[in-house]
């Protein structure tokens, strides 16, 4: 079990940086971020620190979670693997969209949650 945490945490950690990598590549200016949780931030420190600052807090809640599941009891372990895969997937689509500049299921979904959002801000 301990191989599939170690494995998800990989995963994880390698699909937010396909997705920073790609965000930096395609946002030119705050206003093209679609996330109006980011965009303010984007606004306030830039593009490219506000990408790291949220890779950075997420390989530490990575690294906290992925620490929990490798020594909490087997619930743990099989959520953090099954949510893991999960964000994983979503990552890796934001990723795709980013670097194609074409939506995919996953990533219209995202938008509208975030057109969602931007009308309860």
């Amino acid at each position: 079990m301990n191989s599939l945490i170690y494995l998800t945490t990989a995963l994880l950690v390698l699909t937010k940086l396909l997705d920073v990598l790609s965000t930096l590549g395609r946002i030119t200016h705050p206003d093209i971020e679609t996330n109006p949780l980011a965009r303010p931030v984007m606004q306030k420190i830039g593009v490219k620190a506000a990408s790291w600052l949220v890779f950075a807090v997420a390989v530490a809640i990575i690294a906290c979670s992925g620490f929990a599941a490798l020594y909490g009891p087997f619930f743990y372990q099989v959520l953090f693997i099954l949510l893991g895969i999960a964000i994983s997937v979503i990552q890796a689509a934001v990723a795709l969209n980013n670097h194609t500049g074409r939506t995919n299921p996953i990533t219209s979904q995202i938008f509208r949650l975030h057109q969602a959002l931007q009308r309860r801000l």
